[in-house]
């Protein structure tokens, strides 16, 4: 009687996790930003200046089956706060594919070179897609024509570089052509990261390059300087 009982209980137990796997297997997908209430910075300036338009693309989580198909992911324009700029956005997780992203095509006009845009985000469910944590449900991008902190110059940046600065940015460019020996390597160690650092302080020493012709010293790339 008791062994009856105890496989009786035990099929019980089997079908209740079985239905509850398969209505988590059924669930509706949901979709949210990588990054909580994350801002994007981009700039024209990081570009040649032949380039008049450019994809920012802002990254997106998903949680649930993935699909044979890609699958558009329904995100609301919040708008921006200068009217002048110009925009088109799209998102969608590809098929087969658990990330996706958020596609920003800006557009360089003239008023990105006289103020910095602030532009909003906000995933929205769907007939495809439920939404994620509240949290990352928003995300912001800001855009100019401006010299603009770039995401790389992060806390591990400052044992590098130092603090950030539009001079030193623009020492940068000026002697680099461009940042990507820093945005390549997140670590900040390395001889490509050890020249880049020489040739920089190099340049600002030779050329006497200071904050103001008042200062002191010249401008130093280095950990924790300004």
């Amino acid at each position: 009687m008791k062994n009856t009982l105890y496989i009786t209980l035990f099929l019980m137990l089997i079908t209740a996790c079985s239905k509850d796997e398969i209505e988590t297997w059924q669930a509706d997908p949901c979709v949210w930003f990588a990054k909580a209430n994350d801002t994007t910075t981009f700039s024209f300036f990081s570009q040649p200046e032949e380039i008049t338009e450019y994809v920012v693309e802002i990254p997106i989580s998903m949680a649930g089956t993935v699909s044979e198909k890609d699958r558009e992911v329904v995100v609301k324009d919040l708008g921006s706060r200068n009217p002048g700029s110009r925009y088109e956005i799209s998102a969608s997780i590809p098929a087969g594919e658990v990330t996706g992203s958020l596609r920003v095509k800006v557009y360089k006009t003239d008023n990105l070179s006289e103020a910095r845009d602030t532009i909003g985000f906000e995933i929205c469910a769907s007939e495809i897609f439920e939404v994620g944590l509240p949290a990352y449900l928003q995300n912001t991008l800001i855009v100019s024509n401006l010299l603009a902190k770039p995401a790389w110059w992060n806390s591990s940046a400052l044992y590098a570089v130092g603090y950030y600065s539009d001079k030193k940015m623009e020492i940068i460019y000026k002697v680099l052509g461009s940042d990507e020996v820093f945005a390549n390597n997140p670590s900040f160690y390395g001889n490509d990261i050890s020249v880049a650092i020489y040739k920089l302080n190099q340049y600002c020493k030779q050329n006497n390059i200071k904050y103001n012709p008042d200062d002191e010293s010249v401008i130093v790339f280095a950990r924790y300087s300004n």
